[in-house]
């Protein structure tokens, strides 16, 4: 099976994987080694894309975002 056709099948089951999931995925199937970067770039251009990494939230952020929509409530868009 062709990297793009094992790539593409893959994303698709695992719609949510990161492209390095997928990288490594790829990398103990076949034995071919390919970058994050590659897996994006090839993922792209078959209209697919792989989902980027989420940064969790801490107690800290949520508090100022908080803080922040409040003081931002009543503003208009003048």
């Amino acid at each position: 099976m062709r990297t793009g056709i094992y790539l593409a099948v893959t994303a698709k089951r695992n719609r949510r994987s990161p492209a390095s999931d997928l990288s490594r995925h790829l990398s103990s199937a076949t034995g071919t080694t390919v970058s994050r970067q590659t897996v994006y770039r090839r993922l792209e251009h078959i209209g697919l894309y792989a989902s980027r990494p989420v940064v969790p939230l801490t107690a800290t952020h949520c508090r100022l975002r908080l803080t922040w929509s409040r003081e931002h409530a009543l503003w208009t868009t003048q």
